[in-house]
Protein backbone atom coordinates (compact mmCIF):
# COMPACT_ATOMS: atom_id res chain seq x y z
CA UNK A 1 0.00 0.00 0.00
CA UNK A 2 2.67 2.33 0.69
CA UNK A 3 4.51 1.68 -2.61
CA UNK A 4 1.11 2.65 -4.25
CA UNK A 5 0.38 6.13 -1.84
CA UNK A 6 4.22 6.98 -3.33
CA UNK A 7 3.40 6.21 -6.65
CA UNK A 8 0.68 8.19 -7.00
CA UNK A 9 2.44 10.97 -5.19
CA UNK A 10 5.03 10.73 -7.83
CA UNK A 11 2.34 11.26 -10.55
CA UNK A 12 0.48 14.00 -9.19
CA UNK A 13 4.37 15.92 -8.91
CA UNK A 14 4.87 14.98 -12.11
CA UNK A 15 1.31 16.19 -13.70
CA UNK A 16 1.50 18.71 -11.57
CA UNK A 17 5.27 20.22 -13.19
CA UNK A 18 3.79 19.47 -16.67
CA UNK A 19 0.93 21.91 -15.98
CA UNK A 20 2.74 24.46 -15.26
CA UNK A 21 5.10 23.99 -17.99
CA UNK A 22 2.09 23.92 -20.35
CA UNK A 23 0.94 27.18 -18.78
CA UNK A 24 4.38 29.09 -19.45
CA UNK A 25 4.42 27.67 -22.79
CA UNK A 26 0.64 28.97 -23.29
CA UNK A 27 1.58 32.10 -22.03
CA UNK A 28 4.96 32.60 -23.65
CA UNK A 29 3.17 31.87 -27.20
CA UNK A 30 0.53 34.95 -26.41
CA UNK A 31 3.84 37.24 -25.66
CA UNK A 32 4.42 36.87 -28.99
CA UNK A 33 7.42 34.59 -28.76
CA UNK A 34 8.42 33.29 -32.56
CA UNK A 35 7.14 30.02 -33.45
CA UNK A 36 10.54 28.36 -33.67
CA UNK A 37 11.01 28.68 -29.82
CA UNK A 38 7.47 26.84 -29.05
CA UNK A 39 8.72 24.19 -31.30
CA UNK A 40 11.94 23.72 -29.13
CA UNK A 41 9.80 23.53 -26.29
CA UNK A 42 7.96 20.84 -27.37
CA UNK A 43 10.94 19.11 -29.30
CA UNK A 44 12.39 19.20 -25.34
CA UNK A 45 9.67 17.56 -24.00
CA UNK A 46 9.74 15.06 -26.85
CA UNK A 47 12.70 14.20 -25.67
CA UNK A 48 12.50 13.96 -22.05
CA UNK A 49 10.15 11.16 -23.00
CA UNK A 50 6.59 12.63 -23.21
CA UNK A 51 4.31 12.74 -25.74
CA UNK A 52 3.89 15.64 -28.09
CA UNK A 53 0.71 14.65 -30.35
CA UNK A 54 -3.04 15.95 -29.55
CA UNK A 55 -3.65 11.93 -28.98
CA UNK A 56 -1.70 11.77 -25.94
CA UNK A 57 0.01 15.20 -25.12
CA UNK A 58 1.65 14.79 -22.01
CA UNK A 59 1.51 11.05 -21.11
CA UNK A 60 5.09 9.66 -20.77
CA UNK A 61 6.43 7.37 -24.01
CA UNK A 62 7.26 4.28 -23.56
CA UNK A 63 7.88 3.45 -27.04
CA UNK A 64 8.07 5.13 -30.22
CA UNK A 65 4.44 6.70 -30.85
CA UNK A 66 3.14 7.29 -34.89
CA UNK A 67 1.74 10.27 -34.01
CA UNK A 68 4.13 12.07 -32.61
CA UNK A 69 6.73 10.93 -35.44
CA UNK A 70 3.68 12.19 -38.02
CA UNK A 71 3.89 15.50 -35.95
CA UNK A 72 7.67 15.90 -36.76
CA UNK A 73 7.36 14.84 -39.98
CA UNK A 74 5.08 17.98 -40.96
CA UNK A 75 7.11 20.33 -39.45
CA UNK A 76 9.97 19.19 -41.60
CA UNK A 77 8.38 19.40 -44.85
CA UNK A 78 7.29 23.03 -43.80
CA UNK A 79 4.36 22.96 -41.39
CA UNK A 80 1.18 21.96 -43.26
Amino acid sequence: MQKLKKQIRLLMEENDKLREELARAYGQASENIPAREGLKNLWDLYQQGFHICNVHFGRIRTTECLFCEAFWDREREGGR
